[in-house]
């Protein structure tokens, strides 16, 4: 890891660079936000392959003008944005690796919980009542066990899920492709001595103090090399910006891989770079002007 200047980057930028949204490119500064959006639709327009590796939720429903669907992650950015650059999110890496598309919005990887692991989960939570702690994600919306969601508004609303998850049944969940878990703490999955953290799920710092629960082997790195194998590249064309502990895999996999300043310590030693601003003061047009020499101005 050392502090980032042009002159410790690759004299040749990468193709494909990867961005996390939630504490890296999402701004509650509407002005660095402004540039954010900027830098990334001239590091398109320059030919460069930007797109999301998040966490969040790529939905396809309910649908807006422009053709274009209201997700979560795209939530983030406007109409205007698309209509001038084509972006519609995909390419894009979601649920934390999980959930991959290439840049026609083909899904070239789905992993999801199996229905083993999945009847002993849901038999866990009901036997302790622990439904309103838990939300279930699919490639299409959210869903709980119970009516009850006002624990978990608050974090899905932070990643830009603003409808109430669909109450199911058990027997529901066991016939859906569940790719995502959302829980309130992460005892309610370390408890269960039968799953095996690294073993039946990996287990990651989500939004709001929350955690986000995926199929063993799945990670943002893991998809990102499922995406990069679809274009015959590997990770050495590829940059990454991130924040959070979901990122540590994608950051060492990458050759140019940057920290944003409000990220951890433990995390910032993960990343080849780090950056003097956090998310809010501008890092990832930051990142853009030093990477391809793109100013949002």
């Amino acid at each position: 890891m050392c502090t980032v200047s042009k002159q410790t980057l690759p004299v040749r930028p990468p193709k494909h660079f990867a961005v996390d949204i939630d504490g890296t490119f999402l701004s509650f500064n509407d002005t660095q936000f402004a540039k954010n959006k900027k830098a990334f639709e001239k590091a398109l327009k320059a030919g460069y392959n930007v797109f999301f590796c998040t966490g969040s939720y790529f939905y396809s429903h309910p649908y807006k003008f422009l053709g274009r669907p209201y997700t979560s992650s795209m939530a983030v950015l406007d109409d205007d944005f698309v209509r001038s650059t084509g972006y519609r999110g995909f390419p894009g890496v979601y649920h934390n690796g999980g959930v991959v598309y290439d840049g026609n919005g083909n899904v070239l990887r789905l992993s999801h919980f199996g229905a083993s692991f999945m009847s002993q989960f849901c038999d866990y939570i009901v036997a302790h009542n622990l439904e309103k702690y838990v939300v279930f994600c699919d490639m299409l919306e959210t869903y709980m066990l119970c009516e009850e969601s006002t624990l978990m508004k608050p974090a899905l609303a932070d990643i830009d899920v603003l409808s109430a998850p669909t109450v199911v049944t058990r027997d529901m969940l066991l016939d859906m492709k569940i790719s995502l878990l959302i829980i309130s703490d992460s005892n309610i999955l370390t408890n269960q001595t039968n799953l095996q953290r690294g073993v039946d799920y990996v287990l990651k710092e989500g939004s709001l103090g929350t955690w986000d629960v995926t199929p063993c082997g799945v990670t943002k790195a893991q998809g990102l090399k499922v995406l990069l194998d679809s274009y015959g590249c590997s990770s050495e064309n590829c940059g990454f910006i991130g924040n959070g502990t979901n990122d540590i895999e994608a950051m060492t996999l990458t050759d140019i891989s940057f920290a944003v300043d409000n990220a951890s310590e433990d995390v910032k030693a993960y990343a080849k770079y780090t950056l003097a601003e956090n998310n809010d003061e501008g890092a990832f047009h930051k990142a853009m002007e030093i990477v391809y020499g793109i100013s949002p101005e």
